[in-house]
């Protein structure tokens, strides 16, 4: 129980936060007319998204959580890498979501 509730604070965490970034990174992109926006966008708020929804969305802790959370933290981990420890928490996340998922489902009493 505790560990699919540190899991999902690390990935409520995470998705957020990738969103917030992105939208801040998308603003200063684009307030310089700089092109790079399309890269901060689907990489920061799409990493995000899919974080979120993998972890909240999907019900069944199985393939497709562990592929929206796997595609979304590298997403952003990706667009993140400069800050070290980002990338290290969306790894640790990945890691978290399949052993969430790898674990017997135990009956209810």
């Amino acid at each position: 129980m505790a560990h699919d509730k540190l899991t999902r604070r690390l990935g409520a965490v995470l998705g957020i936060g990738f969103i917030v970034f992105g939208l801040v990174e998308s603003g200063i992109a684009l307030a310089g007319q700089d092109n790079i926006v399309f890269f901060w966008f689907p990489a920061l708020c799409g990493g995000g998204v899919l974080i979120l929804l993998g972890l909240f969305k999907v019900l069944d802790p199985g393939w497709a959580s562990i592929g929206l959370v796997t595609v979304g933290a590298f997403a952003g981990a990706l667009a993140t890498i400069w800050t070290v420890i980002v990338p290290l928490l969306a790894v640790a996340l990945v890691v978290l979501v399949v052993g969430r998922s790898s674990r017997p489902a135990t009956a209810a009493p």
